[in-house]
């Protein structure tokens, strides 16, 4: 998400650590079974890794490995790095692992701005810069099928700490095609300010909601929207409607604000796989336009989402460096996954036409023109 030296929506660029310049959306678009997703899922693997159901496998358990599956032979260990930011100060941290251990792993950061190493690992082999003892300790506590950053941190390691915290306070997602309304309803029960603002969004998106009212109990809630209605004589009445009697649409924009105020609040990075589904286009882009807008984003959380709403591909609401592609190799079935500035577009392209022509690629190809209905 580091963005070029593109001029546009410059406003609405983000500077972790006074330097480096980011991006705060990231699209991508790509044909079905493209893997665009995967680099969602990859990301959420991470932190189930790190802070999830993954975390603290009992020795001998199997890691979460779930390898590429068109080779022959035994299959090349998984393999992640990310490079994020977290209260300004830079980190990398990366590992590999098969189904029955880590094989190795390691992070850095940049405290002062210079790269200084935390720790690195190849199996049972560990080199540290700080606190030697201790943490020699805890690695010989570190079973091998779970990661140093987790195992150090259960015992309180000042050393990787912050770089832990990162993946359990800043990764908030939406990946299941179901509708997760916990957070809603949890922003909607704290009242106050937090209420006042999803009713002030669903308002602001046109829904016709005066009101929310959560009745039940954590496992069953019951959801009511307010309707005020206006008749010939200027009299006003209020309505209730059960929240499954609301359009889909309606359901699926109450589902996300909650998390999408949450992370803004929080300075998260969100993860979204198919950003439009069952959302009107202007709903869509209204969500993307609130990451975007600094004076509403005001601590910089960041959005990655796939879609294939071609309405999106607007250089007015996303510059050249956020918007991106995955394509599959049909001889490897591998997934590229490439930016739109690698093409040069001119300020004034056609950039959704441009795609819909196969002009980037990504898209995919249907047919062969055979007549496939003909005798």
């Amino acid at each position: 998400m580091s963005a070029t030296k593109d001029k546009s929506l410059a406003e609405s660029l983000i500077t972790p650590d006074g330097k480096r310049v980011l991006v705060p959306v990231m699209a991508i678009y790509g044909a079905n079974a493209a893997g665009k997703s995967n680099v969602l899922h990859a990301l959420f693997l991470m932190r189930d890794m790190i802070c999830g159901k993954y975390a603290k496998l009992l020795k001998g358990e199997p890691l979460p490995q779930e390898p590429f599956a068109f080779v022959e032979g035994e299959p090349e260990p998984t393999e992640f790095e990310i490079i994020y930011y977290y209260k300004g100060i830079k980190y990398a941290y990366g590992y590999s692992f098969d189904k029955e251990r880590i094989l190795t792993e390691y992070l850095y950061h940049w405290p002062r701005g210079r790269e200084a190493l935390v720790f690195s690992r190849e199996k049972d082999k560990y080199e540290f810069r700080e606190n030697i003892q201790e943490q020699t300790t805890l690695a010989g506590r570190t079973p091998e099928n779970r990661l140093y950053l987790v195992s150090s941190n259960e015992w309180n390691c000042a050393q990787t700490e912050k770089a832990y915290l990162w993946f359990q306070q800043s990764i908030y997602g939406l990946l299941d095609v179901g509708m997760d309304i916990a957070q809603t309803i949890s922003t909607i029960q704290e009242g106050g300010r937090k209420k006042e603002r999803v009713l002030k969004e669903m308002l602001l998106a046109d829904l016709g909601i005066k009101d929310v009212v959560i009745h039940g109990n954590k496992k069953a809630p019951e959801i009511s929207t307010v309707h005020c209605l206006t008749d010939e004589k200027g009299k006003e009445a209020a309505y209730s409607l059960q929240m499954g009697q609301e359009s889909m649409g309606t359901q699926r924009f109450f589902a996300r604000i909650g998390l999408w105020l949450k992370a803004m609040e929080e300075g998260a990075l969100l993860l979204v796989d198919e950003i439009e589904s069952s959302m009107h286009p202007l709903l869509t882009r209204h969500l993307i336009e609130m990451i975007q807008d600094p004076q509403i984003n005001t601590k910089h959380a960041q959005l990655i989402f796939t879609t294939h709403d071609t309405g999106l591909l607007d250089l007015t609401l996303l510059r050249r460096d956020q918007i991106w592609f995955a394509e599959k190799d049909e001889r490897t079935m591998q997934t590229e996954v490439y930016a739109l500035v690698d093409f040069s577009p001119r300020k004034g392209e056609n950039i959704s036409k441009g795609y819909l022509q196969g002009r980037y690629g990504a898209i995919p190809f249907i047919g062969g023109g055979e007549n496939f209905w003909g005798e």
